[in-house]
């Protein structure tokens, strides 16, 4: 069932489109990441769904229901946006419990929640004396503390160090597990997305250019890729690259990533690479066959996009 349901949403502001015709569903159960550079709609798409703008054409629903001025909707919807407001002033704990009590919960449980995230130690600072990462937690309570069914989440890890975020994504998936919380999260940072998400949503110039399980996704657009590391790249690349069946070869440093026609013999560039790399004198120190990152698969999306738009023409 979907908790989330788009169809050609259209939004634009003086002479720039943000999204054209976009449609999109979301999963009850599961971690959703809607996935596009800066700029792609993502956070415009995110505020219609919140009922916090209208769309100039298209619809959408939340569970089953228009989200504008919807209470109904709202008190089954956590939030957190990339950058927050709070009251500032105010203290954390006397904050989240007034939070707490407004959707008919004690007091108490915002040391509760404080304490599920490791930040019960600053209960008694104001809110604008947290650092960063603990705003962000901080955010993150905030969203949960009516135990929302929903949770859309605009770039929650954007300004965090590395450990943070992994904290905060964690927390994301211990919350889906044990509560089967459904998330939205919107990032430009398709690593950590990786790691959480069990589906996605592509979007590029206010388009959708894939959507569904990754599994599906990946094989969908041909994102099965082999990672070669040598000694030699340069050339072993260059060798790799004269194979009709490649698509495209990526050399970093050592390594080699090599993606073929889906349509290619399976096991045929297992026995092609040895090949080459003897005639051009380079040692192999490993051949892997993996699915694509989340950024290949991106990628490979957006290519496929533009490759009919061109056919349309």
């Amino acid at each position: 069932m979907k908790v989330i349901e788009g169809r050609g949403l259209g939004k634009g502001f003086s002479d720039v489109v943000a999204l054209d015709g976009f449609s999109f569903g979301v999963e009850r159960g599961a971690i959703t990441g809607l996935i596009g550079p800066n700029g792609a709609g993502k956070t415009t798409a995110i505020k219609i769904m919140l009922g916090l703008l209208r769309p100039d054409e298209g619809s959408v629903l939340v569970f089953g229901e228009r989200p504008w001025g919807n209470p109904r909707v709202a008190e089954r919807v956590g939030v957190v946006l990339e950058k927050p407001h709070f009251p500032f002033g105010m203290n954390v704990e006397d904050y989240l419990g007034r939070i707490a009590r407004m959707h008919g919960y004690p007091s108490s449980k915002a040391l509760e929640d404080l304490k599920r995230v490791g930040l019960d130690s600053a209960r008694d600072r104001r809110i604008g004396k947290l650092s960063a990462g603990m705003l962000q937690k901080f955010a993150l309570v905030h969203a949960l503390i009516n135990e929302p069914e929903l949770v859309v989440a605009d770039e929650p890890t954007s300004n965090l160090d590395p450990q943070v975020r992994n904290e905060v994504l964690g927390l994301v998936v211990s919350l889906n597990k044990e509560r089967g919380t459904t998330f939205l999260i919107s990032s430009h940072l398709l690593p950590e997305l990786s790691r959480v998400c069990d589906t996605a949503v592509i979007i590029s110039k206010g388009k959708m250019v894939g959507s569904g399980n990754l599994q599906d996704l990946y094989r969908t657009f041909g994102a099965e890729v082999v990672r070669v590391t040598t000694d030699n790249p340069g050339a072993l690349a260059e060798a790799i690259r004269s194979l009709a069946y490649v698509v495209s070869v990526e050399a970093s440093g050592e390594n080699l990533v090599v993606e073929t026609k889906q349509d290619a013999a399976e096991g045929q560039l297992y026995m092609d690479i040895p090949r080459l790399a003897a005639q051009v004198h380079a040692k192999l120190y490993g051949i892997e066959s993996k699915n694509a990152s989340l950024e290949e698969l991106f990628r490979k999306a957006v290519a496929s996009d533009q490759g009919k738009d061109g056919e349309a023409e």
